[in-house]
């Protein structure tokens, strides 16, 4: 799809904005490709930001703004390896907190591994990576993680990943989308720190710098219990 995905982003380039019907006629002229490729296409480059929607059936190119990316480093690759080989069927989405720093308003220091999986897997996975010698922390309460926790040290936190949450892949390891993230930070208790005013600055920051799909942020908001009362 590399060859589809290079015409399309050629088309909106030249175009201010363009509807899925004008960029199938195009596309169409004399090549052998499926609409349903091109939409298949389509769909991924609004995922990944590079294209974004501007109504109903109508796109643009990306302009202006930058594409989020979650932070990994090795202890993360490691540990998705890990997990990996030992639950091959359980869903995971792994990040480092460093990963918030580019929201941030009042910088602050995380070093953590974010591990999140299915909610009856949660426990298991604490205990295998705890027997790997890991410092891990098990789903903290708001409480735990201000009392106990020290965000700065290389530690892994375990908690639930909510059901169709918007993630994509880096290295084959899933990671948050900036639209999951914006909202987790609202939502999760370990992340109370930055909660108030701190989230909502974070939110401006993102919605500034980085393309977001409202879309996906909505439902994803939705999912969480989240009010949407932030225009992007």
């Amino acid at each position: 799809m590399n060859g589809v995905k290079e015409l399309i982003l050629s088309f909106a380039s030249s175009r201010k904005e363009f509807s899925t019907d004008e960029l199938w006629d195009w596309i169409s002229q004399g090549r052998d490709i499926m609409r349903n490729t091109v939409n298949i296409t389509l769909s991924r480059l609004v995922s990944k930001g590079e294209i974004v929607k501007v109504s109903r059936g109508v796109h643009a190119m990306a302009k202006g703004k930058s594409i989020f990316r979650a932070v990994l480093e090795e202890r993360e690759i490691q540990v998705a390896e890990i997990l990996r080989n030992k639950y091959p069927f359980a869903p995971f989405c792994i990040y480092n907190g460093k990963s918030l720093v580019p929201l941030q308003h009042h910088l602050s220091e995380n070093n953590v591994t974010y591990v999140e999986t299915d909610r009856s897997a949660m426990e298991a996975v604490f205990n295998t990576l705890r027997d790997d010698g890991y410092e891990v922390w098990l789903n903290p309460s708001e409480d735990i993680t201000y009392k106990y926790i020290d965000l700065r040290k290389p530690i892994i936190i375990v908690k639930a990943l909510v059901t169709e949450a918007p993630t994509e892949k880096i290295n084959d390891i899933n990671v948050p989308t900036i639209e999951k993230l914006l909202v987790d930070i609202k939502k999760d208790e370990d992340f109370a720190y930055l909660q108030g005013s701190e989230a909502q600055r974070m939110w401006e920051i993102g919605e500034s710098l980085y393309n977001i799909n409202p879309s996906r942020l909505k439902r994803y908001a939705k999912r969480r219990g989240l009010k949407f009362n932030c225009a992007v």
